[in-house]
C-alpha cells in the first residue's frame, strides 16, 4: 500500500512539474504559430506582436530572427539589426542559421552598412555547401558587381532559405528527401 501511494505521489508530482514546464513552450509554440500564419500573409505588425510574446516565452533564435525580419519588413532597420545579432550570438548550428544570416546581410545591406557584403559572402558560402538552388549564382553575380538589388535579393533568398528549411522539415519528419544520405534503410 505505501508503495503504491509513493508511486502515485511520485507520478503526480511529476505530471504537475512536466505541466509546469510545458506551459511556457505551449504559449511560445501557439504564438510562433499564429506569428508565422500572419506573417505569410503580410501582416506584418501583428505578426510582431506573437513573435514577441513567443520570444518573452523562449527567448531562442527562431522568434527573434523572425522579430527581426518582420522589423526588417516594417523598416525598423535598428531594432531588426538588434534582433538578428541576438539571434546570431545564440544560433549557429541549427537549419534556422541560414535565415539568420541571410537576413543579417538583407539588413546590414539596407542600411548599408560595410558589413552588409561581408555577412552576404558568408550567406553565399554556407548555402554552396548544401545543394543550392541555381539561384545561388545570380546572388554571387550582385556580390561580385557590388551591385545589390535588395528588392531581388530578398525574393532570391526567401526562395533559398525555405528551400532549404522545407527539405530539413520533410527529412526530420519522413526521412525522405535530398538530405536522406541512405535512402531504403529507415
Amino acid at each position: 500500500m505505501r508503495k503504491t501511494i509513493y508511486n502515485g505521489v511520485v507520478i503526480t508530482t511529476f505530471l504537475f512539474f512536466f505541466a509546469s514546464c510545458s506551459t511556457p513552450y505551449l504559449i511560445y509554440s501557439q504564438n510562433m504559430f499564429v506569428g508565422k500564419a500572419l506573417f505569410k500573409q503580410k501582416e506584418y505588425e501583428e505578426a510582431k506582436k506573437y513573435f514577441e510574446e513567443a520570444s518573452k516565452n523562449q527567448r531562442d533564435p527562431i522568434s527573434l530572427t523572425y522579430l527581426a525580419i518582420v522589423c526588417y519588413k516594417m523598416d525598423d532597420l535598428n531594432s531588426a539589426e538588434s534582433y538578428i545579432k541576438e539571434a546570431e550570438k545564440i544560433d549557429k548550428n541549427t537549419f534556422n542559421y541560414m535565415r539568420i544570416i541571410g537576413y543579417k546581410a538583407l539588413i546590414l545591406l539596407k542600411m548599408d552598412r560595410k558589413e552588409g557584403l561581408p555577412a552576404l559572402e558568408d550567406y553565399i558560402e554556407l548555402y554552396g555547401h548544401l545543394y543550392p538552388l541555381t539561384t545561388i549564382i545570380d546572388v554571387k553575380k550582385m556580390y561580385k558587381k557590388k551591385e545589390i538589388d535588395l528588392i531581388r535579393l530578398e525574393k532570391l533568398m526567401d526562395e533559398q532559405i525555405s528551400w532549404y528549411e522545407d527539405e530539413i522539415e520533410q527529412f526530420a519528419t519522413t526521412h525522405t528527401g535530398f538530405y536522406d544520405k541512405n535512402p531504403g534503410t529507415h
